[in-house]
């Protein structure tokens, strides 16, 4: 399987990394989504923050593994 799709173990320290961002994430989340009227562009902020966090993560997963 290439090494581009395999799951990568985490360690512990990594999760709780992975914690803190997804902690972090999520209270900017909650405040666009409190502050922002619906809209298109509200909608684009948030995938945007999704996208973020998605690579955040990746980035923490990938650690010690390149």
């Amino acid at each position: 399987m290439n090494e581009k799709v395999k799951y990568l173990e985490v360690k512990e320290e990594q999760e709780e990394k992975i914690d803190k961002v997804r902690e972090m994430f999520s209270d900017l989340f909650d405040f666009v989504e409190t502050q922002c009227e619906a809209s298109r562009e509200t909608s684009l902020a948030i995938t945007k923050l999704e996208e973020a966090l998605f690579w955040a993560v990746k980035g923490i997963s990938r650690e010690n593994h390149i």
